[in-house]
């Protein structure tokens, strides 16, 4: 890596932080999650951008997807195991459509964190992006010192 040497931690470590809602690069709570479904640009403690490249949106994107419709398919196995030989078909088309839209809101910060881990388990962050990074807590440093 250069001039910095910043040690990313191990793989299963960025996944075990992703999976609560950690940044996977720090580990701290203060990171991209604004809101449920919102996301700022950069972790507010390690200052690691979100954005890391042109398109990274389609991974969180993708795997959400992925999830919803396993759990729905898992969720319409046992729902028609369970009640054959009558399916009751009203019900359970308004619990699945009902499913398929509050399971992406539910994964959607989830899934940001795992893709985050997983990209920057396979492209490590380089000298730039690690001096952005520092020059944006620095700058955060700044801002809260002037509020004071």
């Amino acid at each position: 890596m250069g001039g910095m040497d910043v040690s990313l931690p191990r793989t299963p470590v960025m996944f075990r932080r992703a999976v609560v809602l950690k940044c996977p690069h720090c580990g701290s709570r203060r990171n991209f999650i604004k809101r449920w479904v919102q996301r700022r640009d950069r972790c507010r403690t390690c200052g690691i951008g979100w954005h890391r490249e042109h398109g990274f949106e389609l991974g969180p994107t993708a795997l959400n997807v992925v999830l919803t419709f396993f759990c729905l398919g898992v969720g319409m196995l046992i729902a028609f195991a369970l009640t054959l030989p009558d399916i009751p078909v009203a019900p359970l088309m308004v619990g699945f459509v009902a499913g398929a839209i509050l399971l992406p809101l539910f994964f959607q910060p989830f899934t940001c964190m795992i893709w985050l881990a997983f990209d920057l388990a396979t492209h490590k962050p380089d000298d730039a992006e690690l001096e952005a990074a520092a020059q944006y807590i620095a700058g955060s440093d700044v801002e809260m010192s002037r509020k004071a």
